[in-house]
Order: structure tokens, then C-alpha cells, then sequence
């Protein structure tokens, strides 16, 4: 089953969404088994980029300036040695959605517990919400 998750790419001047494609191996499944599958899709695609070794390329002067927007001009490239843990990437992901910190909207439909069963055939679109606090005490 292909769904499609919508990615925010956050820029000062544009506030661009871009959906990427990702085919779950069923069309019924609980949210925690979503979560697993997304990470293990995302771990995946990580390790391939890492393993490929893009080439350095130029930036556009409009790409300078988006990702100066956001903090960190870079190319792009994998520099660490190690592939990430898959086992330790959905491990972190599922204790996120549990307190919080990352939100998961099937359409405009918030979902809340990890045991809700979904079927994605009656889904357009996902999006990962990441959450941060924009004032407060540390915790």
C-alpha cells in the first residue's frame, strides 16, 4: 500500500510541504506498526544516501539562502561512519509519539494511542509532526 507523508521543509521566506511516497506492507495496521514501518523506510533511504556518497555539488545562491534560513548551510552529505540502528531509531520514534513530542495526522485526524488500528486504503495523506516548546522551563 503507497501513502503519501507530507515533509515540511522549513525556509524563511517559503514554508514548503513535499509529500513523499512510502508503500507499508499492509493496508490495515496499528499506529505503533505505522511508526515502525516509517522509520524503518526513512533508516533505509539514510543508510542508502550514506552508502552512495553523493558527489559535492555547487549550491544556488537560493539554496544558500534557504538553508541559512534554517540555521546550517551544508551540501548535504553523510558525513558519519556508522548506519543508524534501526532497532534504536523506531525504539526512539515510539517513546516520541507516547509523550508527545511528535504528532501523526491520518488526513486532519489526529492520532492518539499506539494500539488504534488504522486502514490506510481510506487515507490520503500522513504527516509527522515534530513538536517543540517555545517557552518553559527545561526539562
Amino acid at each position: 500500500m503507497e501513502l503519501n507523508v507530507n515533509v515540511k521543509s522549513v525556509s524563511g521566506k517559503k514554508n514548503r510541504i513535499t509529500t513523499i511516497p512510502i508503500f507499508y506492507s499492509q493496508d490495515e495496521m496499528t499506529v505503533r506498526e505505522l511508526i515502525e514501518e516509517t522509520v524503518q523506510f526513512c533508516v533505509s533511504d539514510y543508510n542508502k544516501r550514506k552508502e552512495n556518497g553523493e558527489l559535492l555539488r555547487a549550491l544556488l545562491p537560493q539554496e544558500i539562502e534557504d538553508k541559512a534560513t534554517q540555521g546550517k548551510i551544508s551540501f548535504g552529505v553523510i558525513y558519519g561512519e556508522n548506519d543508524a540502528d534501526q532497532k534504536k531509531a523506531a525504539d526512539e520514534a515510539l517513546q516520541a509519539f507516547v509523550d508527545g513530542v511528535v504528532a501523526i495526522f491520518a488526513d486532519e485526524r489526529r492520532l492518539e494511542k499506539l494500539d488504534e488500528e488504522l486502514k490506510l486504503g481510506e487515507i490520503k495523506s500522513l504527516t509527522f509532526i515534530k513538536l517543540v516548546m517555545l517557552a518553559g522551563r527545561i526539562w
